[in-house]
């Protein structure tokens, strides 16, 4: 078996490696022999981030794509290692960190030049004529395994922060179904109980501890951001009939495209059972359930793969998604027998 057939079973481990290792370290840096010996101790700290992040992302890219990863990719990874080689120093070798100018001088004009060239590939990318690949410019930016966590956040941000009274996000030629009706009652109330929560927590906290009471609300303010992104990008973005396919979608939960040719059956989601099947629709009862002309293997992690048969969903109008379903497989069962 090829290295790049093992990837996805060990992807996971691999980007993980560098956690307990970093952990080691940081436990390290505070015993006695740390304090004592400040500098020496701040320089192999330093290291150990970098290092451990550039290998394990070596390690993985080679994996995945046959061969080694481009410098503009190491590159990233080591500035990530020594910005978090640097928050995590305590104070005693942070000193003694500053009091070495050479390091700090070559550690500067590392991450420095790392943020040049990725600001410049990133402006290119946007740059670029058609749809804008977000991912694609947060990865001039990132190591590959934050890139696309990244730009999902910035897209929760952006349609949070910014998107009012949007239409939602139909490509031209595709067929939208919506999925909201349901869920905007759940949505809104738990909105309401967000901003109640926020309000009293930061008034009775705040009579105690004005310092804890800041951070709460903080934490609320941001999980109220979140909130408001998923309950918007619900109406935004539904289901979609694609010229090449049924475009799953929930939210920014949820996004699948499963080609016409690989739907055996569709119908509704009465009597399903758990085993066997995947619900998209985390947060409402599917009613529509997609059977697989070949069943998938889905991998979890630390556990067994799972096969999945069929692939559960919502819809606001079931029978309409249905029947339009069973027209477009059988004009591309006609089309394949002709």
């Amino acid at each position: 078996m090829t290295s790049r057939a093992l990837f996805p079973a060990v992807a996971p481990f691999l980007r993980l490696a560098p956690v307990p290792v970093i952990a080691v370290a940081s436990l390290a840096i505070r015993t006695p022999w740390a304090t004592a010996h400040a500098d020496l101790a701040a320089l192999l700290f330093l290291w150990i981030t970098a290092d451990s992040l550039a290998t394990g992302l070596i390690v993985a890219e080679r994996m995945r794509l046959g061969r080694p990863p481009a410098a503009r990719v190491v590159l990233a990874a080591i500035a990530l290692g020594l910005v978090s080689g640097v928050l995590g120093l305590t104070p005693p070798l942070r000193s003694a960190l500053a009091g070495m100018p050479w390091v700090v001088a070559v550690g500067t004009a590392l991450v420095g030049g790392h943020l040049l060239y990725g600001v410049a590939g990133a402006w290119a990318v946007l740059r670029r004529p058609g749809v804008t690949k977000l991912e694609a410019a947060v990865a001039c930016l990132v190591p590959p395994p934050l890139a696309q966590l990244v730009a999902k956040e910035l897209a929760l941000l952006h349609l949070a922060l910014f998107r009012w009274r949007s239409p939602p996000d139909v490509p031209p030629g595709c067929q939208a179904y919506s999925y909201h009706r349901d869920l905007t009652p759940l949505m809104g109330g738990l909105l309401a109980a967000q901003v109640m929560e926020i309000v009293v927590v930061d008034v009775a906290l705040g009579i105690h501890h004005r310092t804890a009471a800041l951070i709460l609300f903080a934490v609320g303010d941001i999980g109220f951001i979140y909130l408001l992104g998923l309950t918007k990008s619900l109406r935004l973005r539904p289901v979609l009939l694609t010229p090449q396919g049924v475009r799953i979608r929930f939210g920014l939960l949820v996004d699948r495209l499963i080609p016409y040719d690989a739907i055996a059956h569709v119908g509704t989601a009465d009597g399903l059972e758990r085993r066997g099947a995947e619900n998209l629709s985390r947060l409402v009862a599917p009613n529509v359930a997609l059977t697989l002309a070949v069943p998938e293997a889905r991998r979890r992690f630390l556990r067994s793969a799972r096969t999945v048969t069929r692939l559960a969903f919502a819809v606001d109008e079931p029978r309409d998604f249905i029947g339009a379903v069973r027209e477009r497989l059988s004009g591309a069962e006609c089309q394949s027998s002709l």
